[in-house]
């Protein structure tokens, strides 16, 4: 194999992630690919490091300044209790809107509860995928309608690598159901909210997810 071509347990290695991850990121367009006649997935070495310099630049942006305006805060309470009144993990959030005023939003309220919850921001499908591969979060919370890669195209990607089964999705938008039932299938495990934010719902959903932490 030529130097500057790698496979997809390559590619992980060098990003730091699952191949699953890499295979998640390739079928969304994230990472550019091709198969040998054999059926084999291969990378580019050049692209790969490209993507591995990007999420690194990423991660050293102060708020609001990120790449593509992608930002992470934690907010998790070190001695914080679950409902349950059990020190566990904190239940890991994925936020994935285009408006910052709402992922401040976002931000500002689930910080507020007091509650163990490490929270990810992300402005478009692009970063939110980035981050699911990365994050593996507990609770992902995706608007539909963003620029680059929209909502669709993030659930698309995420049921051709079965990663819904391992989260638990809320889709919140201000498209009627019939709209979105013309563009995709939403799985049934999925929970479909129609805007203004539901926080007190998005909180229930939390505190199970503690509680069974």
């Amino acid at each position: 194999m030529k130097e500057d071509v790698c496979t997809s347990r390559k590619a992980a290695e060098l990003l730091g992630v699952t191949p699953r991850t890499i295979q998640l990121w390739a079928d969304a367009g994230i990472l550019d690919s091709w198969k040998t006649p054999g059926g084999h997935r291969r990378f580019s070495l050049q692209a790969v490091e490209q993507l591995s310099s990007d999420i690194l630049s990423g991660q050293h942006h102060q708020p609001n300044e990120g790449l593509n305006g992608y930002r992470t805060q934690t907010t998790s309470q070190t001695n914080s209790k679950s409902p349950g009144n059990i020190n566990v993990e904190p239940a890991r959030v994925l936020v994935v809107d285009d408006d910052k005023t709402l992922l401040r939003l976002y931000e500002l309220t689930l910080a507020s509860w007091g509650l163990p919850v490490e929270v990810i921001l992300a402005n478009d499908g692009y970063q939110g995928l980035i981050e699911v591969g990365r994050f593996n979060p507990d609770l992902l919370i995706l608007d539909l309608q963003m620029p680059n890669i929209d909502g669709f195209a993030v659930i698309e990607a995420l049921q051709q690598q079965k990663l819904l089964d391992q989260m638990c999705l809320m889709v919140i938008s201000g498209l009627e159901n019939d709209e979105i039932a013309q563009r995709i299938s939403l799985p049934e495990s999925c929970t479909l909210i129609q805007k203004p934010i539901p926080f007190l719902r998005i909180r229930e959903q939390v505190e199970n997810i503690l509680l069974q932490k």
